[in-house]
């Protein structure tokens, strides 16, 4: 009996796994796999911690909850980083301060046409400065508390008393002018945000019109100034108030640079002016 042979079927080539540079499918040479090797994309990497990024984000805290909430445990909380990890680009929270508003102070247009009369120069320089604040929530409580020295801070400073030492201003009246205007500017910033609960009441027209009711509802026996200037003063008139301050300060600037007062020693005249004085009235009662 002739014996058969039973084919055996071919044995199959062991599985090679299949190899592709990033980027490209795999494939086992007959079919193409669903597998790949994806490249990274640059917006999966977490970015580089720099000061720069540190600095806005410190500015984004800031506009979101106010200055106090400003720590370096939440500042490294929200760039998704151990709190050490600032220090190797701000030395401690002070210093991020002072870096924030010299950011932020950068912003402000320094630029002036010193032809103009330094009154118009202050008062255009101040809304400026304003503007700039308002456009950063929460920096201008920031700068009330911090006396930034950056190179942007500096050249604010500069601009401020250029045309107040041109005018004729003496070296403590300009010193004195100079803190009068900034601390005007910021503090109108800092009591009377946009964001503030009165300023909201004022913007809306019918919010605004039922207040002015109320005012004139009052017993004018015993509110009369409230019933006649109420709507007066509860008014969307933000800008309005700000220039009108400015404008009573920098006139009264420019009347005391007109009109010097006589030098004083711990807040009085001193016994030289006041002789002086005395002698000037008294020439002026004989003549």
């Amino acid at each position: 009996m002739k014996e058969e042979r039973v084919q055996e079927p071919a044995t199959a080539p062991p599985n090679k796994r299949a190899t592709a540079t990033p980027g490209e499918p795999a494939t086992d040479g007959r079919s193409r796999s669903l597998w790949f090797n994806a490249p990274m994309n640059d917006q999966d990497r977490r970015p580089q911690l720099t000061r720069q990024r540190v600095v806005a984000e410190a500015l984004a805290v800031i506009a979101q909850d106010g200055a106090q909430a400003l720590t370096m445990r939440t500042l490294a909380a929200r760039l998704g980083v151990v709190p050490g990890a600032l220090y190797h680009h701000v030395r401690n929270k002070e210093q991020l301060q002072d870096l924030v508003l010299d950011g932020v102070l950068a912003e402000v247009d320094y630029h002036l046409d010193h032809a103009q009369p330094w009154t118009e120069q202050i008062k255009l320089l101040a809304h400026r400065l304003r503007a700039v604040l308002e456009d950063h929530p929460g920096v201008a409580g920031l700068l009330k508390t911090r006396d930034p020295l950056g190179p942007h801070s500096l050249a604010l400073a500069e601009a401020f008393l250029m045309p107040l030492q041109a005018a004729g201003f003496g070296d403590r009246e300009a010193g004195l002018a100079f803190f009068l205007l900034v601390d005007y500017t910021v503090g109108f910033a800092v009591s009377s945000p946009r964001t503030s609960v009165n300023e909201q009441r004022v913007r809306d027209a019918a919010i605004r019109t039922q207040l002015h009711d109320f005012f004139r509802s009052l017993p004018p026996d015993r509110f009369p100034a409230l019933v006649a200037l109420g709507e007066h003063v509860w008014r969307d008139n933000r800008d309005e108030r700000f220039t009108a301050g400015l404008d009573v300060l920098v006139d009264g600037l420019e009347h005391a640079r007109r009109s010097p007062r006589p030098r004083t020693h711990g807040g009085r005249p001193t016994i030289r002016t006041s002789r002086r004085r005395r002698d000037d009235d008294q020439q002026t009662v004989d003549g």
